[in-house]
């Protein structure tokens, strides 16, 4: 450990869209992405959590703002983790298993493969973290529907 800190995170879309949209729970975001700038840690994103993001900001704000933030994302210091075998093979058994979102299942899925805390606030992926036992980095924030 770093400050406290773990080396590894997955960031989900709550996570994500917490930071974009300024919600309590931003600042903690933040606060990793300046620690992936330095280089302390390594954050990590899937694509199919980066398409939530772009359809719930596809739906919200229009195709212009959404492409916007697939670009602004792309520049974070994060690494964009393909849905490949491994990692969807690991995401659909978690899916198989658990009450939540295939995306979910992907932000844990690559959290069990990195052995990384996934970064949310969704209640769904705290229950499967007890059950599963993976590590969450938790948002107290719970962003509109």
């Amino acid at each position: 450990m770093k400050n406290n800190f773990p080396d590894r995170y997955v960031l989900d879309a709550y996570a994500v869209l917490c930071y974009l949209g300024d919600e309590a729970g931003a600042d903690q975001v933040a606060i990793l992405l300046a620690k992936a700038k330095e280089e302390s840690i390594l954050l990590y994103l899937t694509w199919m959590n980066l398409g939530e993001v772009f359809y719930r900001t596809y739906r919200k704000h229009g195709s212009v703002e959404a492409e916007k933030v697939v670009s602004t994302i792309k520049k974070w210091p994060l690494e964009l983790l393909p849905g490949d075998e491994s990692l969807t093979l690991e995401a659909s058994k978690v899916k198989a298993l658990h009450q939540l979102s295939y995306a979910d299942a992907f932000a844990i899925g690559a959290a069990l493969k990195y052995n990384a805390a996934v970064v949310t606030g969704d209640p769904e992926i705290k229950a499967a973290s007890a059950k599963i036992g993976f590590p969450l980095f938790w948002l107290e924030h719970k962003l509109p529907s």
